[in-house]
């Protein structure tokens, strides 16, 4: 069962290692925005799958997955000016929407309610 933390520290892996290949390769660079939103997407729907928990708790966790590595990899890309400083808000913003979405998806996919306490 991945952790919260451990699908932060993936995400700024995957996001740093597809700024990096699209800064010597400009087909990659190309796909940057589907593939920056695809990853956090992907990592959220993960954990929806494997934790429980309510969809608010589940959501904000795909959230924070999404957006971490966003923020870093976008100021990675900036600095290495293949994109612009205007992207660190919007394109962070849509990576943690995009892994709020595949965690809250999925979540609601599997149906699972937590146990009261």
């Amino acid at each position: 069962m991945p952790s919260t933390r451990g699908l932060v520290v993936l995400g700024t892996i995957l996001q740093v290692v597809m700024v990096l290949a699209g800064h010597v390769n400009r087909t990659v660079l190309g796909l940057s925005a589907f593939l920056g939103m695809g990853i956090p997407f992907i990592l959220g729907a993960w954990y929806g799958w494997t934790r429980v928990g309510t969809l608010k708790e589940i959501s904000g966790a795909g959230f924070v997955i999404g957006i971490v590595g966003a923020v870093i990899g976008i100021f990675m890309a900036i600095m290495l000016k293949d994109a612009p400083w205007t992207l660190l808000i919007l394109g962070s913003l849509s990576s943690g929407v995009t892994g709020l979405l595949g965690a809250a998806i999925t979540r609601a996919l599997k149906g699972e309610r937590p146990a009261s306490a």
